[in-house]
């Protein structure tokens, strides 16, 4: 038999368990632990200035002071520096699950106005953002970053 049914007293103990936050906290820290002690100690928190400058890169690399908004290639744009930049953080191979966000704009000369929470681990999490800015659009790029 490849399969066993576990025994009331086994489900007991697995319900006690999901219903003890502090037992679910505990365990998760030791798993987490765990796959951090492959990574150096420098690699368990988010660097905000490394990523910073990997997402400048990567806007500045599809979007120059000379580029005009163009409503069309909008999509594009943004699919290529959200692309781009994934690919570099993941290629760093650090301990991290990210989330990148890219807004493009006409600069009308209007304001814009972002707002964002999160509930995380503040001693590894983080978060940066680019504005990147030229006469004719805004571009406002953010990356979080959560540890695994």
């Amino acid at each position: 038999m490849l399969f066993r049914s576990a025994s009331a007293r086994e489900r007991g103990r697995t319900d006690a368990w999901r219903q003890d936050p502090a037992a679910q906290a505990r365990s998760q820290s030791r798993r987490r632990d765990a796959r951090m002690d492959e990574f150096g100690e420098g690699d368990r928190t988010f660097n905000q200035e490394e990523v910073q400058l990997v997402v400048k890169e990567s806007v500045e690399t599809v979007l120059q002071q000379n580029t005009a908004f163009t409503h069309a290639k909008v999509a594009l744009w943004q699919a290529t520096i959200v692309e781009n930049a994934l690919k570099r953080l993941a290629a760093q191979n650090k301990p991290f699950k990210y989330v990148v966000t890219c807004m493009i704009s006409q600069n009308t000369g209007g304001a814009t106005h972002t707002a964002h929470t999160c509930f995380w681990d503040a001693e590894t999490d983080g978060f940066t953002k680019y504005r990147f800015e030229n006469p004719t659009m805004v571009c406002l790029t953010t990356v979080y970053g959560m540890g695994i």
